[in-house]
């Protein structure tokens, strides 16, 4: 992109300068140095302003929580119709919600040329708010054209993959897992484990929930893999993990719920 372009126009302008009073080898360090250097200034600007609108997306974000958060409390406390009728209210309030932060994915457009994964990173923003809005057919079409780094996107990936039966789900999971510890393991592990447990593969979920002990502590893992090895496979359950787990659509909660809990990268 531009970056790479004005960082090597500059290097080379650099060597054709000093190149008459310099050795040859000192030209070539010197074309390094300015390419790294540009290259770095130029970064650390695009860092800046992407910062400065992940801010503003931030805001944006915390603003419809707290309107939604707001309309939930008033529809507890005064009630003014059916439950059914309320959860569509705020389901409607939600989609507005999701619409706007795609709408304002723009911001980040005149920063694409600058870099080769900016655009892919702002479709990984856009894939998982699509995938919030359950429009599955634009969230198939975008995930080849994400850059997937972080533990939710590659759940929503692995969700994706499951849903659309696709045969390379196992290598995926195996290839992609490994490199979250910690409290981002749990999710991709809890799906995956809950993935093999519908597909019949019992001994394969025990193995998987049996390797997350070396990615994370959870006792909700811990205690489904007890379960399985005690043969109680129908006692097998996510729900403990509340929104986190909801929020993959692959079971609907017992009671409604708002999705308050999204998030991009």
């Amino acid at each position: 992109m531009l970056t790479l372009l004005i960082a090597l126009i500059t290097s080379l302008l650099a060597g054709a300068v000093s190149y008459s009073g310099m050795p040859l080898s000192a030209v070539i360090v010197t074309m390094v140095v300015v390419f790294i250097l540009v290259h770095l200034v130029i970064s650390l600007i695009l860092r800046m302003q992407s910062k400065k609108i992940n801010e503003k997306l931030s805001a944006r974000m915390l603003e419809i929580q707290q309107k939604l958060q707001a309309m939930q409390n008033r529809m507890m406390h005064r009630p003014t119709g059916s439950p059914k009728q309320m959860m569509q209210t705020l389901e409607r309030e939600q989609q507005a919600g999701l619409d706007s932060m795609i709408e304002a994915l723009d911001l980040f457009k005149p920063l694409y040329k600058w870099s080769f994964l900016m655009k892919r990173q702002v479709n990984t923003m856009r894939m998982v708010f699509l995938f919030q809005q359950k429009k599955f057919d634009q969230v198939d079409a975008l995930l080849p054209k994400c850059i997937i780094l972080d533990a939710q996107s590659m759940t929503i990936k692995l969700v994706r993959m499951y849903k659309n039966n696709d045969p390379k789900l196992d290598k995926y999971f195996k290839t992609r897992a490994r490199r979250f510890k910690g409290d981002e393991a749990v999710i991709p592990y809890a799906a995956y484990s809950w993935m093999l447990v519908k597909q019949n593969r019992i001994e394969d979920a025990i193995k998987a929930l049996t390797d997350a002990r070396k990615q994370t502590s959870n006792e909700v893992l811990e205690k489904n893999r007890e379960l399985l090895l005690n043969g109680k496979v129908k006692q097998f359950s996510n729900s403990q993990l509340a929104e986190a787990w909801y929020a993959l659509m692959l079971e609907e909660p017992k009671m409604p719920r708002i999705q308050q809990n999204v998030r991009y990268r």
